[in-house]
């Protein structure tokens, strides 16, 4: 991943453990900073002390085209989603063509599409969606893809509410891997996106979707409502 950025005349680099802060106004090409900036970058801060490692690491990933890393947890990796990554998810969607809770992709050229306006739309301005999980190899690299998980947007009771998602690859199910995944996904919905509830939407008759959203404590909100049964979490 490409991570440095021109600040004015200065270049920062996203590995800095430690970003030099300055007062006064820099003519920033990348990140437009203060209250009143009216320039064209597209992320602005109200001063340079917004500016942190993980913020330059988000930026550089909007910038070059790059996928994010989201978060790890002891076997896995959790990042965002590229479009390079659709020959793997066409392989993990196939293994699950026969589960009749998974909806399937488009053909190809349409899936790239929406892809790259997903990319654009939640991961760009919402900064969430759902993510792709690979197993964690060693130095951290991204191994096989054995999930999508995240969270995504649904109209609940007229507003607009965070809802968890999850599919696991058939030859990972009954191994764990939501429940370690999910787990993480919660705690970074509340201390990093600052969300004050989930919710998970499934299938009536979707037992191991169920069971899995009452094992992290989702309480039932609305059953049967065209089939499917609503559940959130208080964060």
């Amino acid at each position: 991943m490409r991570e440095y950025f021109n600040v004015g005349e200065r270049v920062i680099s996203a590995g800095d453990a430690d970003i030099e802060r300055e007062d006064g106004s820099w003519d920033v090409p990348d990140i437009g900073v203060g209250r009143d900036y009216h320039g064209s970058a597209a992320f602005v801060v109200y001063d340079m002390e917004d500016i942190d490692r993980e913020f330059l690491m988000r930026v550089s990933a909007r910038k070059y085209n790059e996928p994010l890393v989201i978060t790890m947890t002891e076997r896995f990796i959790v990042r965002e989603m590229a479009v390079s990554d659709l020959p793997e998810c066409y392989r993990m969607y196939d293994e699950l063509k026969d589960c009749p809770y998974i909806e399937p992709l488009y053909d190809y050229e349409e899936e790239k599409i929406f892809t790259e306006k997903y990319i654009e739309n939640m991961y760009g301005f919402f900064g969430y969606g759902l993510w792709l999980v690979f197993t964690r190899e060693e130095e951290d690299k991204c191994g096989e893809l054995v999930a999508r998980i995240g969270i995504e947007n649904r109209s609940i009771d007229g507003k607009n509410c965070q809802e968890l998602g999850y599919l696991v690859k058939k030859s990972w199910q009954k191994k764990h891997v939501a429940s370690e995944v999910c787990s993480a996904v919660i705690r970074l919905a509340k201390e990093e996106l600052g969300l004050e509830e989930l919710y998970i939407c499934t299938d009536k008759k979707n037992i191991p979707s169920i069971c899995l959203a009452e094992k992290m404590g989702f309480i039932l909100y609305a059953a049967d409502v065209d089939g499917m049964n609503l559940y959130r979490k208080i964060l």
